[in-house]
């Protein structure tokens, strides 16, 4: 019963703080290569499109 406590109490402070979805993101881009590389080429793209609209801007 207290490995179960101690696991819930950790989710519980996840969630607090905010980083639960996070932990889970990275937990699974560890064990998936394809979720890896779309991670990858979504953020390239984001900030991309953002550096694209920055110099447009200037």
């Amino acid at each position: 019963m207290k490995q179960n406590e101690n696991e819930t109490a950790k989710v519980l402070a996840l969630f607090v703080t905010g980083f639960l979805t996070e932990i889970a993101l990275i937990q699974s881009m560890m064990r998936s290569k394809t979720l890896t590389v779309m991670v990858i080429v979504g953020v390239v793209l984001f900030v991309g499109f953002f550096y694209f609209l920055f110099n447009m801007a200037t």
